[in-house]
């Protein structure tokens, strides 16, 4: 098989799942992708860590951030290492939100998952896996 059939069926999985998922995510202020960004934000604190980690332009990642800000959802703190810098940091409402968020896509994969076999979903998970390994 050809790797880009492959990559076609997993954007289109992706994308089949955000857009089922958006209206239970849109309960909560938030667009797909601005669940993803606070996911992220959870992880990687500094907009430049966002930005590489999401490749996206600087100013379109802090557009976002203050828009998520703004919603109530982070709090923007100078860096105490480096003053220079923000650290990102999840309010409690913001953290809800994720969570939540997270249901709602995690419930439609859910009834994707159930078309396959116990054995097909073990066997899957072991695959990607596999791809993921990072290069020896």
């Amino acid at each position: 098989m050809e790797a880009w059939p492959l990559l076609t069926r997993i954007w289109k999985l992706q994308r089949a799942l955000a857009q089922e998922a958006a209206p239970c995510i849109g309960e909560y202020g938030l667009n797909p992708k601005e669940l993803m960004l606070l996911a992220f934000v959870e992880k990687r604190p500094h907009a430049g860590q966002l930005a590489r980690e999401l490749h996206l332009p600087a100013p379109s990642v802090t557009h976002a951030l203050k828009r998520l800000e703004k919603a109530g959802l982070i709090v923007r703190e100078h860096d105490p290492e480096d003053l220079r810098r923000f650290l990102f940091t999840l309010t409690p409402r913001g953290q809800e939100a994720l969570e939540a968020g997270r249901g709602c896509l995690v419930e439609r994969l859910r009834d994707r998952l159930v078309r396959l076999a116990t054995e097909e979903r073990a066997t899957l998970i072991a695959l990607l896996d596999r791809m993921l390994e990072e290069h020896a």
